[in-house]
């Protein structure tokens, strides 16, 4: 399933790729996660709490950076299991940051794949948890480069 949004903050491009790259600063702005480390450069362990329907799941996985072209584009693979809800998500992500006269645009792809109890769940379903984190990731992002 392709999940695809964007959002515009208002600060300087390049700004925005530093902190993209600062992944304390970054996973803080992120809904549910709980905990991240590096266990190796460009490769991260984390876990997340996530609501999709009536089922939560707290997913423990990594996320490896594949591929960097500063200041504008970034890949990802993240994966995930959750035990409780007998759940596994795989996920490429490709993020394009783009200059624009108020600040700058992050437009993002998804390409997802989950098993499991949260997969029963309709791509309307994941879209709208999608999109409501997305939001709050943005303002969260906002605020954060305020500071």
């Amino acid at each position: 399933m392709i999940l695809k949004d964007s959002f515009t903050v208002d600060a300087p491009l390049e700004d925005v790729w530093a902190f993209l790259q600062d992944i304390p600063r970054l996973s803080a702005c992120i809904p549910g996660i709980e905990e991240v480390e590096e266990i190796e450069p460009d490769v991260y362990r984390g876990v997340m709490k996530v609501k999709v329907g009536p089922l939560s799941a707290k997913f423990s996985g990594q996320v490896k950076v594949l591929e960097r072209v500063a200041p504008e584009r970034l890949v990802a693979l993240v994966e995930g299991e959750d035990h409780s809800s007998a759940s596994s998500a795989k996920a490429t992500f490709k993020g394009v940051l783009t200059r624009e006269k108020n600040g700058t645009r992050l437009e993002y792809e998804t390409d997802v794949s989950m098993r499991g109890r949260l997969a029963q769940f309709g791509f309307a379903v994941i879209r709208g948890t999608a999109k409501k984190m997305t939001g709050i990731f943005a303002k969260n992002m906002q605020e954060a480069l305020k500071s």
